[in-house]
């Protein structure tokens, strides 16, 4: 087993290795166009739900997608799903995706590492994550030190762990091994671990099942995390209006769903499989920006970038001014 001191350069190189990994990775599954028809928008999320739910989900459902791509010479939306942002990384860096929504820190790492793509606006700002624990566990943040804390490496729920534990003085003491959301219970029910960060869905599930919460994201300002919508540079040079056709058909969206919420949730929980309680505890419609780059989300992602230069997660900054789109 690593050591709390090796992990450092260990979880780096997960992190910086993943991204890179990517460059020349074929993606033969996600075909840029189809034969015979028109233009493909291949757009990418993380799940665990096998369906797009949120604002671009419901546009995409209703039909205010298409609508507004249409005119762009697209056909068709094929939708994939990644189980975690450098996953979906990879698929950007090997060009077989224009779009992707995912979480703020493996957009920026992958930014900073040359990622040729656009901030084009926010799906989600202040996403919660929950630190849980086995059943008699620990009682503290402070008692997980020398112990073990699993954690998806390279998401926002990473950066909650390392700014949490960095807060309590305890993050190069304490060992954080990689983990998918899907394997935080078990992981808990046997107790192979001390805690477990579980991201918006995934928090909610757990907790119903009884696992004690520890600690929580949204009890520290700046460790909560944001769902961000870029678009790969070449996407945006065959298409230079994507962004805002994007952008018109997510304001509709959010205008239907302000309207009727309950609707929404109803379509959300279905799309997903999470129950509705659940849905609505991991996505408030309050956290659904009509803007394309609203001042919180805006704030929460310079806060991003600093702590992630300051962990020297990255090593070259992000200058977010100039990766939003001018005149969204």
């Amino acid at each position: 087993m690593s050591t709390p001191n090796s992990f450092h350069m260990t979880r780096r190189r997960l992190l910086q290795g993943a991204l890179m990994a990517g460059a020349g990775l074929a993606f033969p599954q996600l075909s840029r166009a189809q034969q015979g028809g028109g233009r493909v928008l291949q757009l990418g999320y993380i799940g665990p739900s096998r369906n797009l739910v949120n604002p671009t989900g419901w546009a995409l459902a209703s039909g205010a997608l298409a609508r507004e791509i249409a005119p762009l010479g697209y056909t068709s939306v094929n939708i994939h799903m990644f189980l975690n942002g450098p996953d979906l990384n990879e698929a950007f860096f090997s060009g077989a995706l224009d779009v992707g929504i995912y979480g703020d820190t493996p957009s920026t790492v992958a930014k900073s590492r040359g990622l040729d793509a656009r901030l084009v606006g926010f799906d989600q700002v202040g996403l919660d994550a929950w630190l849980l624990t086995p059943q008699g566990g620990v009682r503290s943040v402070k008692e997980l030190e020398g112990k073990t804390v699993a954690v998806a490496l390279g998401s926002y729920m990473h950066r909650y762990v390392l700014g949490l534990l960095k807060n309590a003085g305890i993050l190069k003491t304490t060992n954080i091994v990689y983990m998918l959301p899907r394997d935080g219970a078990p992981a808990l029910e046997k107790k192979s671990i001390a805690a477990f960060a579980a991201p918006i869905d995934n928090g909610p599930l757990l907790i119903a099942k009884g696992f004690p919460v520890l600690d929580q994201a949204s009890r520290h300002p700046g460790l909560v995390g944001s769902s961000l919508i870029q678009v790969s540079g070449p996407a945006l040079q065959r298409s230079p209006e994507l962004p805002a056709a994007l952008l018109r058909s997510r304001q509709a969206a959010i205008k239907e769903i302000q309207a009727d919420p309950e609707k929404y949730y109803a379509f959300h929980a279905q799309a997903s499989g999470y129950p509705l309680e659940v849905v609505k505890i991991s996505h408030p419609i309050s956290q659904f920006p009509l803007q394309a780059y609203p001042p919180e989300g805006l704030k929460l992602l310079n806060q991003v970038e600093s702590f992630l230069l300051e962990q020297k997660l990255i090593r070259k900054p992000v200058d977010i001014a100039q990766w939003q789109v001018k005149g969204l």
